[in-house]
């Protein structure tokens, strides 16, 4: 079980931070290892048929005992991680106030990948960034064949990337989400307590704009100085399957159709063209195959 999740843990925050710090992290994978071959996360959580994982934190809560029981034991100051990778508890609860139905918008897999020049609009909003995985299935409608996600907004990187990423939530309540020019920045955790996908704007194009963040309790957005929304987060989860022998029930919870999106008001989408001319709405599209 360790080395299907090895990935996973080395992409962990914690763990990538005490590396950041120079602290030797051979007991605490050793400690997380164990504590893996205790549980069938596999058999409780997955679907055989599809082969896929439904969200839970099990991992995540490993590793956070193993690092705090680490930390203590080697008399290291327990809040070494306050700082910069505090759990965000306000982008926990915006997001989860910014669930919708899925918008009836193409899914990935009918997508092109490269530049757009039309920009699909929403009542008076504009889709200025958008992140999705599809779950595609096998040609009999039984089990999984691959997956289709799709990248996209706007973007002064051309063909590089979509958006910037790695920059951490809770800098988006400090007005500080920037850290190099860029308008999308995309935040993505693994069955995380935290919000899996979020996408945001570059802090500074938003004071430029003349806009705020709503409290976190009404959902990710900001308003401008008639209190009006004008740039919204959403996301949605569509398409639930079932985990282990249930197919369908209430213990579906792994999704076909998964992800977010990031909409501006179009009168405030002209004024960016006009701050930012040079900037072009590019989607970049990841076909994966079993």
């Amino acid at each position: 079980m360790f080395e299907r999740l090895k990935d996973t843990i080395f992409r962990n925050d914690y763990i990538g931070y005490l590396e950041h710090l120079g602290i030797d992290q051979t007991e605490i994978i050793n400690n997380i290892k164990n504590q893996l071959d205790k549980k069938d996360i596999f058999d409780i959580f997955s679907n055989r048929s599809y082969e896929m994982l439904s969200p839970n934190t099990i991992l995540e809560n490993i590793i956070f005992e193993e690092v705090h029981r680490y930390l203590f034991k080697n008399e290291y100051p327990l809040d070494i991680f306050k700082r910069d990778i505090e759990i965000d508890i306000k982008t926990i609860i915006s997001t989860q106030n910014s669930v919708i139905e899925r918008p009836k918008i193409p899914k990935p897999s009918e997508m092109e990948e490269g530049f757009k020049t039309e920009i699909i609009e929403l009542e008076g909003f504009i889709q200025i960034a958008r992140f999705e995985n599809e779950t595609i299935e096998k040609d009999n409608g039984w089990g999984r064949q691959g997956q289709t996600i799709v990248f996209e907004g706007l973007s002064i990187f051309g063909e590089k990337k979509p958006f910037s990423e790695y920059l951490p939530s809770s800098l988006i309540w400090h007005n500080a989400f920037y850290y190099e020019p860029f308008i999308i920045g995309f935040i993505k955790k693994f069955n995380s307590i935290e919000a899996n996908n979020v996408l945001w704007i570059n802090s500074l194009l938003l004071n430029d704009l003349g806009l705020f963040l709503d409290d976190f309790n009404n959902g990710l957005q900001a308003l401008n100085e008639e209190n009006e929304v004008v740039l919204k987060f959403r996301q949605w989860r569509s398409d639930l399957i079932g985990n282990g022998a249930s197919f369908v029930g209430q213990d579906s919870n792994i999704a076909k159709l998964e992800g977010c999106d990031l909409i501006l008001r179009e009168d405030y989408y002209e004024q960016l063209k006009v701050m930012i001319p040079e900037m072009k709405y590019y989607s970049k599209k990841l076909d994966m195959k079993k």
